[in-house]
Formats: structure tokens, sequence, C-alpha cells
């Protein structure tokens, strides 16, 4: 016959084999999460690079300057258009001048 401190030995074992079966069991599926995320992760700097890439492409002053005088109608700036913040203060002067007359 089983003596009962026998029994509660096979008992323990027993326990705990399957503990350590469940916790393997829980590790590898950490282990997949894990190589999913890193997955995901990688995909998602691929996914920045090549935005990072399109944006520098669409950021090409040429590109830019094309579509400022095609699209909207712009026009290159002459030297003409350039003030001095000086002669701006000047005509308003004459200009506040004009009508206190």
């Amino acid at each position: 016959m089983i003596r009962y401190p026998s029994f509660l030995i096979i008992f323990v074992i027993l326990f705990l084999a399957i503990s350590l079966y469940q916790i393997k069991h829980l590790i590898t599926k950490k282990e997949i999460e894990l190589a999913q995320i890193k997955a995901n992760i990688n995909g998602a700097k691929s996914d920045l690079n090549i935005l990072k890439a399109e944006l520098s492409y669409l950021k090409r002053p040429d590109r830019i300057e094309k579509i400022a005088l095609s699209k909207l109608g712009l026009k290159e700036i002459l030297p003409t258009d350039i003030w001095d913040l000086k002669d701006l203060i000047n005509i308003t002067d004459s200009l506040n001048d004009g009508e206190h007359k």
C-alpha cells in the first residue's frame, strides 16, 4: 500500500509537472506574440522610411516652384518686389501727413 506521505509526494510531483508544462506553454505563446510585435515594428519602421522618402521628394524646391507657377498662378519675385522696411515707414508717414492737411 502507498502510505500517506508517499501519496503526498506523488501529488506534489504531478502538480509541479503540470505547472511546468503550463508555464512552458505560456512562454511559447508569449515568444510567438513577441515575434509578431517585432515584425509589426519592423514593418512600421519600413513604412516610416518610405514616407520620409516620399516627403523629401514632395518637398523638392523645383517641384514646388512648378506648382506655384502653373497651378497657383504665382510669379517669380522681382527685385522691385522687395521693399525695405524704411520705405514702408516713409510711405505710411507721407500718407498720414497727407490726411492731416
